[in-house]
């Protein structure tokens, strides 16, 4: 039997590539979820109103079913011991596994500020916590989102577009400082405000107060105060490791794998946001906690545990997404270090910045015209000399033009 431990991407995709190879055998899911299989990318939307939950559902129970898998849901994996290959349930359930997927994504982090467990203080991840904003999004008036991540943008941008009145407070000198730099930051801000969020940077919420009724009614700031009714913690998340740790499988940042994303138990693999793995241009041990990646990680893990064989080949941090109606992509790293070439060109909403060492493209963010960002972000992946680093700032790049100079 295949047990796999999380119905995200990396798991779903897992489960399928394994009925495809391995039609007989068992497969069966477990998730802590009462929903099953969603897209996580739109929650906002079922925030906003502008989604329905079963509209961002991307497989029922009656499909995982129909292709020969067992997904229970509002099912917890307590324990795994891996030396007698036995999954336990908190109902007090022992599963048999012979071979185990470890998918269980990451958890959203609250910060240790004063007051964050107030009535009205919500983290958003899961299909049921956005229900539940969305319920409190109607009777509310002012709203505090803590993080200028993409969650945090695309969340405040939905409880905007409710007709609440939101401010971002963040404590970075710019709002996605993990995609952006300086420049890019601004133009999105500015799109920000142009939809009715108020974005605060160099910012930090100092506590949470109640009101008379014992819900969040103010946010205390480093540098004053804002009313609010409702606030959303959205400062990042981290990899759900504790059942592997309580395993004794070795944890890092991460659950720490090999090329073939086996964990440091021979029949467990892990895939997701919970797999370390190494990237690309730094070799060191990353996260990577993307959509895509999760998908090909669970694709790739499936075709180990069935016995088909599939390295993992190391990737580099990438985002396309839109935020306030202002298209970004970002691969790489942004970050200049001594030596480093670095390019530039703006054109009123429209921005480029890319960072060049040794002759090769490091790292890249387009902003408005992403006409080339398919290109640039290939060849950081890639890693291609480029001999004229200046053609790379054309705004109609194309392969051939690296080919032919």
């Amino acid at each position: 039997m295949y047990i796999i431990i999380g119905q995200g991407a990396a798991g779903t995709h897992a489960a399928m590539e394994l009925r495809r190879l391995d039609p007989d055998a068992a497969v069966t899911i477990l998730t802590n979820e009462s929903d099953s299989y969603y897209s996580r990318i739109d929650l906002p939307e079922v925030v906003a109103g502008s989604l329905s939950p079963d509209e961002c559902r991307l497989k029922t129970l009656e499909e995982f079913q129909a292709a020969g898998i067992i997904c229970r849901t509002g099912e917890t994996a307590t324990a795994i011991r891996p030396q007698e290959k036995i999954v336990e349930l908190s109902n007090g359930e022992q599963l048999p596994f012979h071979r185990l997927l470890i998918a269980s994504g990451s958890v959203p982090v609250k910060p240790p500020i004063p007051g964050v467990e107030l009535p009205g203080i919500h983290v958003l991840w899961t299909l049921e916590q956005a229900r539940q904003l969305a319920d409190e999004a109607s009777q509310s008036r002012h709203a505090v989102v803590v993080g200028a991540g993409l969650i945090g943008l695309k969340t405040a941008l939905a409880l905007a577009k409710r007709g609440l009145s939101v401010h971002v407070v963040e404590c970075m000198d710019r709002i996605l400082p993990k995609q952006l730099d300086g420049e890019a930051a601004k133009i999105v801000t500015d799109a920000l405000t142009a939809h009715g969020v108020q974005v605060l940077t160099k910012v930090c919420v100092e506590r949470f107060e109640p009101g008379t009724d014992g819900r969040v009614s103010r946010a205390i700031l480093s540098n004053g105060s804002i009313p609010c009714d409702l606030a959303v913690v959205a400062s990042g998340v981290r990899p759900n490791t504790e059942i592997a740790k309580a395993a004794g499988l070795e944890v890092r940042r991460g659950i720490v794998t090999d090329t073939c994303l086996r964990t440091s138990a021979p029949s467990i693999w892990a895939a997701g946001d919970v797999a370390e793995v190494t990237d690309l241009l730094s070799g060191e041990p990353v996260v990577p906690a993307a959509w895509p990646v999760a998908v090909l990680q669970g694709i790739t893990a499936a075709r180990n545990m069935a016995g088909a064989g599939m390295a993992w080949e190391p990737t580099v941090a990438m985002n396309s997404v839109e935020v306030a109606g202002v298209p970004l992509v970002s691969a790489g790293t942004l970050e200049a270090e001594p030596g480093d070439q670095v390019l530039s060109c703006r054109h009123g909403d429209h921005y480029r910045r890319i960072v060049m060492r040794d002759g090769k493209v490091r790292g890249v963010v387009c902003i408005g015209d992403i006409r080339s960002a398919g290109v640039l972000s290939g060849l950081v992946t890639r890693g291609i000399q480029c001999g004229n680093p200046e053609i790379l700032l054309s705004p109609r790049l194309c392969i051939g033009d690296l080919i032919n100079r």
